[in-house]
């Protein structure tokens, strides 16, 4: 199957899970709304003095100079009061603009002298205040389902007093790196085995606070593999598996899926690194098998887990991210390649440098790189200046083009 057609089919097969909790918004930050947000309130609540200094009615006065005597106070947080007809009433920023007052002067354009107030002739009607509702109106949806709560959100929230949301329950994910030859960090290292990265690196480079990421090992035996995917499926949302997915005598996965009850939509997809690669259902779970090799398991996390994991959490695919590549490559038709790069932003323009030599063994590339450039298959080379898809290891809130 084609990289882009590959890409459809994950996302589609991913539905919303539609499960929700509701939590303090102290401890919102970065989870996905689940339910829409209707304003409680406007905001601002009521019309309010913008500056310190002197409110008072405009209407039928201007063209004179005018001279007030001031009538009363009103600080931030007082009840709103009444302005005296035909008198200032002096305000403070943020204090509710008297009843029957329509202009507020601020204090540096104003002359006092005792009681009195004097204003000059370049007052306009409707100066310096803030009304009702003209940021937020009561009642109107101001944040929906699928957005992610940042600082700003908390901060509009917050103004409006709310102080719980319905937010998406984090994604269960199981990360099961296969391979008899894999050892944990800080074991004893026998000949002919390696030490496991895969596990903590998808552990990494998906935990978020929207995702709870368990890694787990087991040797390359079909019935062992089998039964760790029985054991799992139930208590998962999604299950990764690292490893195995080819057609060597010691390559298990495929056939454990299906021991275990699961069924494989796409198996093989037409990229460069991560061809071996499958996804589909397992028990009440959904299944994505990953190569081996650092880079193909990395790389295809960011190209096919991260959009199925917003698609389970009921989010809008992230906006596509161009590049303007600064090297040559040469290409093949009939696949995709995928190159660990770094970006940069020069005059204006993001800018993708290669960050080091083909090998999806490889990890220095990755090291030094912070996205992956997608390489459609043709007949003619990648040339310095042609725009590319980019994969950032970090999702950004916005599209650079």
């Amino acid at each position: 199957m084609s990289f882009e057609t590959a890409r459809a089919v994950a996302v589609a097969l991913a539905e919303p899970l539609n499960r929700q909790e509701d939590v303090l918004l102290v401890h919102a930050v970065g989870r996905v709304l689940a339910a829409t947000i209707e304003a409680p309130c406007a905001l601002p609540p009521f019309d309010q003095a913008a500056m310190d200094g002197y409110a008072f009615r405009l209407s039928g006065k201007k063209g004179v100079p005018l001279v007030l005597p001031i009538s009363g106070r009103t600080c931030a947080g007082d009840k709103p009061d009444v302005l005296v007809p035909g008198t200032a009433h002096r305000v403070m920023t943020g204090a509710a603009l008297p009843g029957g007052a329509d202009t507020v002067v601020m204090q540096e354009h104003a002359t006092r002298r005792g009681d009195i107030v004097q204003f000059g002739l370049d007052v306009e009607a409707g100066a310096h205040i803030r009304r009702v509702g003209e940021d937020v109106k009561q009642g109107t949806a101001i944040l929906r389902p699928g957005r992610v709560i940042g600082w700003t959100e908390v901060a509009l929230l917050s103004a409006l007093g709310i102080a719980t949301v319905s937010v998406a329950r984090p994604l269960r994910i199981v990360v099961l790196a296969t391979g008899s030859e894999l050892r944990n960090a800080g074991e004893p290292l026998p000949p002919g085995a390696i030490y496991n990265s895969n596990g903590p690196m998808l552990g990494a480079l998906l935990a978020a606070p929207n995702a709870h990421v368990t890694s787990l090992t087991v040797r390359d035996d079909l019935a062992a593999i089998a039964h760790a995917l029985e054991s799992i499926a139930g208590t998962a949302d999604l299950v990764i598996v690292t490893a195995g997915m080819s057609v060597g005598e010691e390559d298990h996965v495929r056939d454990a899926v299906v021991r275990a009850g699961g069924g494989l939509d796409v198996v093989k997809v037409a990229m460069k690194p991560g061809k071996p690669l499958a996804f589909g259902t397992l028990a009440g779970a959904y299944f994505i098998g990953l190569p081996g090799n650092p880079q193909a398991a990395a790389f295809g996390a960011l190209a096919f887990v991260r959009p199925m994991m917003k698609a389970l959490l009921g989010q809008a695919p992230s906006n596509r991210i161009t590049a303007e590549i600064n090297f040559t490559h040469p290409r093949k038709p009939d696949r995709t390649e995928l190159l660990p790069v770094r970006l940069n932003v020069e005059q204006g323009r993001l800018i993708a440098h290669r960050s080091g030599p083909d090998g999806s063994h490889r990890m220095m590339p990755m090291v030094f790189a912070d996205a992956v450039a997608v390489v459609p298959g043709a007949s003619t080379p990648v040339e310095v200046g042609s725009l590319l898809e980019v994969l950032p290891f970090d999702q950004p809130r916005f599209a650079v083009n």
